[in-house]
């Protein structure tokens, strides 16, 4: 018993030896567990971006072990030691992987070419793309043996081709896969019973779109127009099933000219004719008291901005989930507050979920006759200042080039304001979520 005893002990001490003879990296950041995850974060970015999670996964797939355990840590408050050590383990890990993948870098560059377009197409914005990718690296290591055999002609047009193939797909979904929610949602309230005609016609409009990213998807020129009309198509399906289930057994045809009725015209725009004829009323009787006409139509302007304002609100609540958006009137302007746009952390891609949103608020924009929107971002304290900063900008920009694709009609212009303006306490997980926003601050033509 005392032998066994022995044994075991020996054994644990083996494993303890083991344990600490994992590499640790210095970490910039200090004993800041929040900054040294954000720190690790920027440097397992940096390696994917020279794909080393090609050339060298084996470390490159320890080093995320580790710092999925550092995160881990961090969201469910442990020692802060602990954080550390996890962290500056997989910044080991990843620094191993980057020593490890450079001499293999020059390998089969075309591909290595045609794979990081794949990636800048943003594929890692869908799970499916991201498993089919590690099957074709998979084979992409095998077929070389770790990268220390070349490939014929045949193997290297065919990891070529799969590699393209792959950023046709992330393309697509990048651009259609809000179109492609918004059509499963309507199939899933029975469209193809109850709004036939429009689901096909949202149908088609999505193939075509993908039909023409298929032939260009390097060319955004080329198939904005085509996604866009798929999206709008989407949202026309949607908004006639809403219709259809708030008044069941509405027929098709009817709801989708109550859909258009209820976009061109508003209840409170006929309170502003009035007022108009009201004016033109009062300025053929006081020619002469031109200071009273002066204040006439600038109240008349303020008012039928309110009215414009209101409208919008009113529209707001009907469509805009209200965990999503928040939309409120501050001085002469209109604030829509997106409180979820779902970047994912560290990037400014806007996910395909969110595009949806964003389309929705730009219609309401629309019918505002929008002058200009300055589109605000804003991020929580996790962090360094500088970082923040530079992000909330990169994700102000991509929200303006959206809407801009979108051709509103109205200037905007963008700005990030870091964590400079919070809203709520950054002490707290659900206050740290509440700063992290866009807004959208919009004037109106007078």
């Amino acid at each position: 018993m005392k032998k066994i005893n022995i044994i075991l002990c020996y054994g644990f001490m083996l494993l303890l030896v083991g344990c600490a003879s994992l590499n640790k990296a210095e970490l910039l950041a200090g004993n800041n567990p929040e900054k040294a995850v954000s720190e690790v974060v920027q440097v397992m970015k940096s390696v994917e971006a020279k794909q080393v999670d090609l050339l060298a996964d084996k470390e490159y797939l320890k080093g995320r072990e580790y710092l999925e355990k550092a995160k881990k840590g961090l969201s469910r408050g442990y020692e802060n030691e602990d954080i550390l050590e996890n962290a500056a383990i997989a910044k080991a890990y990843f620094l191993d992987a980057k020593r490890i993948a450079k001499p293999r870098n020059s390998f089969a560059t075309r591909i290595m070419k045609a794979r990081k377009s794949s990636l800048r197409a943003g594929l890692r914005n869908s799970a499916s793309l991201v498993d089919a990718l590690e099957d074709i690296d998979d084979d992409l290591r095998d077929e070389t043996e770790l990268f220390s055999e070349s490939l014929n002609p045949l193997e290297f047009s065919k990891f070529q081709q799969e590699y393209l193939a792959l950023e046709v797909k992330a393309v697509q979904y990048r651009e259609l896969n809000g179109a492609e929610l918004l059509i499963q949602k309507a199939i899933d309230n029975d469209a193809e019973d109850l709004a036939p005609k429009t689901l096909r016609a949202a149908e088609m409009d999505l193939k075509a779109a993908e039909n023409v990213i298929n032939q260009s998807p390097r060319s955004p020129d080329i198939y904005t127009k085509s996604v866009q009309e798929s999206l709008a198509s989407s949202v026309l399906l949607v908004d006639t099933m809403e219709v259809i289930s708030n008044a069941k057994g509405t027929p098709e045809n009817i709801a989708l000219r109550i859909v258009y009725q209820n976009r061109e015209l508003g209840t409170l725009n006929k309170n502003v004719g009035k007022l108009r004829a009201n004016l033109k009323t009062t300025k053929s009787t006081l020619q002469e008291k031109e200071g009273v006409l002066k204040s006439q139509n600038e109240q008349l302007a303020k008012v039928s901005t309110q009215v414009r304002f209101q409208q919008a609100m009113e529209e707001a609540r009907k469509t805009l989930p209200k965990d999503l958006a928040l939309v409120y009137q501050q001085g002469n302007t209109l604030v829509f507050r997106l409180k979820k746009i779902n970047f994912k952390s560290g990037t400014a891609i806007i996910p395909e979920s969110s595009k949806p949103l964003l389309a929705k608020v730009d219609l309401i924009i629309k019918k505002l006759d929008a002058e200009k929107v300055i589109v605000q971002g804003h991020s929580d304290s996790v962090g360094a200042n500088n970082l923040n900063q530079k992000l909330s900008t990169k994700r102000a920009t991509s929200v303006a080039t959206h809407l801009l694709l979108l051709k509103g009609g109205y200037t905007i212009d963008h700005i990030g304001y870091g964590e400079t303006r919070p809203i709520a306490s950054n002490g707290t997980k659900e206050g740290r979520a509440i700063n992290r926003r866009v807004d959208l601050v919009v004037s109106v033509k007078k």
